[in-house]
This record gives C-alpha cells, structure tokens and sequence, in this order.
C-alpha cells in the first residue's frame, strides 16, 4: 500500500451525495435505505466518482489495498451495512479489486478503544506509518515503535489479505524489475532515444505494487543503501533527480 492523494469532486457531484445522504439518515431503516440507494448508481455522478477513483489509483487502475489486480468495485471503507449513514461519503470511498473487497475485507471492520478504525485508509495516512516492507521475502510486517507492534499495521496485513504468497512474489517482482529499469532508463537517455526512455519511464510507473517503488527510493536514500541496492542503480538515482516524483 502507498500513500494516495484524495482528489475533488464537483460540486454537483457532492450535493448529489449529500441529498442522498441525508435520505437514508431520514429513513425509518437507514441500513435498507442504504442498500436501495446504492444499487442506484447508474448516474453521471457515480461515473464522475468512478473516474475520479481511477485517477487515483496507482499504475493501471490497482487495488488501493493490495496493488496488484485490476480496481473493479468501489469500496466503502466503513462498510455500508454497519455504517449506512457513510455510504455516500465521498471521504468513505476507496477503489478496490474483487477479491480484496469480496473475499478478504467484506464488513470486517477493527475498532480500537477510542472507536477510531484499526486498518490504513491510504488517503488518509501513511501506510509506511504502519508497515514494514520485507524487501527479500516481498513479505509486510507491522511497524515497530517503543517496542510495541502497530496495531493499525497488523490488523490491515490480516483484514486486506497483504500476507498472501501471490502478493508477496509480486512484491518481489517488483524490486528486482525496478533496477533493470532504471538501467534501461539510463542507457535509453544517455543515447538521446528519448521516446523509448520515456515509454521505460511510464513501464516502471506503471509497474502493480507501486509502493515497492516508494520502498526502493527510501532505501536508496538511506546510509545503508549499498547493501540492498547495487551501485550502479544508486548513480542512476543521483544522475535523475527527478526520479522520485515520478509517483
């Protein structure tokens, strides 16, 4: 997971959310008002709110929570059926793919003492806040401060299904990828081929698990770099500075 930059809506779109909002909270039972409400979307606002999710989205349109298939449904992070007054939320909304949001997420929803939710909103916060990527084993591991493991980090890695082998090859993957095309990258520019440097650039930017992308830069930025990240890679990154916006 990466951070995501939640962006605006019309306000067109927002008024039409707000009314339906305030229809399920005048319902005399808002969780079927809800449900009714929602298999409505056929409207120019849900296809604005759709759109807007995609742009969003990491890569080629990825699920905001694993990064790796295709982003299908729209998703409310405080699941409908216990949250209905949420459910046209634009602030709620999330894209994620199928089997994340079917078959792992569903309406699991952690809540620590405070009532304040136990997984990561990725528009909200920071996953890196909470979760430490295994650059060898592709694998996430709750963040450790004073200590204590991050609650946040270790309910979303169970909630999201992060642990699953597909994913952590996939992660794996990636970082070897990056590499070789940062390296394409820079033998493509140092020839002036400038078309097919950036068709490498879009590729890398492209690539699923985007936030093994970020992991790459942290470390090469860090003293240790040199252990995890060859050499030659590490130029390549001070050469075009310009390479950690990319995302």
């Amino acid at each position: 997971m990466k951070k995501l930059n939640r962006e605006p809506l019309s306000t067109s779109t927002l008024t039409f959310l707000d009314a339906r909002t305030q229809q399920v909270r005048d319902a005399a039972v808002p969780k079927e008002e809800a449900q009714r409400l929602w298999a409505l979307q056929g409207n120019q606002s849900f296809e604005e709110i759709r759109a807007t999710l995609k742009s969003m989205a990491t890569g080629r349109e990825r699920c905001m929570y694993c990064e790796d298939s295709a982003a299908t449904d729209i998703e409310h992070f405080w699941p409908k059926s216990k949250y209905p007054e949420r459910a046209f939320s634009w602030s709620n909304y999330l894209l994620a793919c199928s089997g994340c949001n079917s078959n792992y997420k569903r309406e699991k929803f952690p809540l620590d003492e405070a009532g304040a939710p136990l997984l990561i909103d990725p528009t909200v916060e920071d996953p890196h806040e909470h979760l430490v990527l295994s650059v060898k084993t592709g694998k996430y591991r709750p963040r450790t401060r004073e200590g204590q493991a991050s609650r946040k980090g270790q309910e979303s890695i169970e909630v999201f299904g992060l642990g699953r082998d597909i994913l952590e090859k996939g992660r794996q993957d990636a970082w070897h990828a990056i590499p070789a095309l940062l390296l394409r990258y820079d033998d493509l520019c140092s020839r002036g081929d400038w078309i097919r440097a950036i068709e490498t650039q879009r590729t890398l930017c492209r690539f699923p698990f985007a936030s093994v992308f970020v992991w790459f830069l942290d470390i090469a930025a860090a003293p240790y770099a040199a252990t995890f990240i060859d050499e030659r890679c590490l130029t390549v990154l001070d050469k075009y500075t310009d390479i950690k916006d990319w995302l």
